[in-house]
């Protein structure tokens, strides 16, 4: 009985401990700012529906006033700083938003939930942009942000377009990652939920993108690698299936990249995409 008792209590202390990194990972906040592509930006902060104070750079579009935004969606646990180099090039034609999620980066919040929450951050970020006149909106996301993007989106008419780059189909799928330990992976990630629902009121089968992306009619392009380490192939194929009734859904889906590597002509295949759509 004792030695039961204490496998238990083995197996509750370890899905707690993955759950508690999981929720409070290190912050990381990287030295890129705009100032290292020669942009002029300008320093924001706004507030979530639940009090979270949120804090990120608004790019202007050098190139002459226009209210085209793109806001752009960092991954986790990383923070605007490390998609920068990425999405930079956008600013040539529209003003780019981009904002630290809760608890990451330098916002507020006392924990992140990993896309459970994060869609009330992506809905403050369009009311500031509204509130301050934005026309079109347009959202580029990657991983965390990519999933936040969809699953917002259907409740944010504001949204014109998005640009998915290696989303997660449903976050209760990604939790056995949390565990690297052979036969106990699927328990651990089940306690993992159990505490997700207790502590935050999270069912990680409810943090779905598939299931959002159902009701998208809006253009959407989704990019994943089939060699994607960090989100299997398959949570792609999940949201292909999930988006065949939109006609505006496109899919580029490459052989050999690893988790944020981009193909070589990434950045004329998601101009074109915005500029088709925005």
């Amino acid at each position: 009985m004792l030695q039961i008792l204490l496998v238990a209590c083995f197996f509750l202390l370890l899905s707690l401990w993955g759950f508690y990194i999981s929720i409070r990972p290190p912050r990381i906040l990287s030295a890129t700012t705009p100032k290292n592509f020669a942009l002029d930006y300008e320093e924001i902060s706004f507030v979530t529906e639940d009090r979270v104070r949120l804090r990120g750079w608004f790019i202007p579009c050098p190139r002459g006033a226009t209210t085209k935004t793109i806001i752009a969606l960092h991954g986790y646990p990383a923070d605007k700083g490390n998609i920068l180099p990425v999405v930079a090039f956008l600013s040539e034609k529209y003003n780019l938003l981009l904002f630290d999620f809760r608890y990451l980066g330098e916002s507020e919040g006392r924990y992140s939930a990993v896309g459970g929450k994060e869609t009330r951050d992506l809905a403050a970020a369009v009311a500031f942009l509204k509130a301050r006149g934005a026309g079109e909106i347009g959202v580029w996301g990657f991983s965390m942000g990519a999933a936040v993007a969809l699953m917002a989106a259907p409740g944010l008419p504001e949204i014109r377009a998005i640009v998915s780059e290696s989303s997660y189909a449903q976050l209760d799928l990604m939790a056995p990652a949390l565990y690297q330990i052979p036969g106990l992976r699927y328990p651990l990630a089940w306690l993992t939920g159990v505490w997700s629902r207790l502590f935050l009121g999270v069912n990680l089968s409810g943090v779905s993108p598939q299931r959002s992306a159902r009701r998208l009619t809006i253009p959407v392009l989704v990019s994943h690698s089939k060699t994607d380490q960090t989100i299997p192939f398959e949570h792609a194929l999940l949201l292909k299936a999930a988006l065949k009734e939109n006609p505006k859904a496109e899919f580029w889906f490459h052989d050999d990249l690893f988790h944020g590597q981009l193909a070589g002509d990434y950045q004329k295949r998601v101009a074109a995409f915005f500029a088709a759509h925005l």
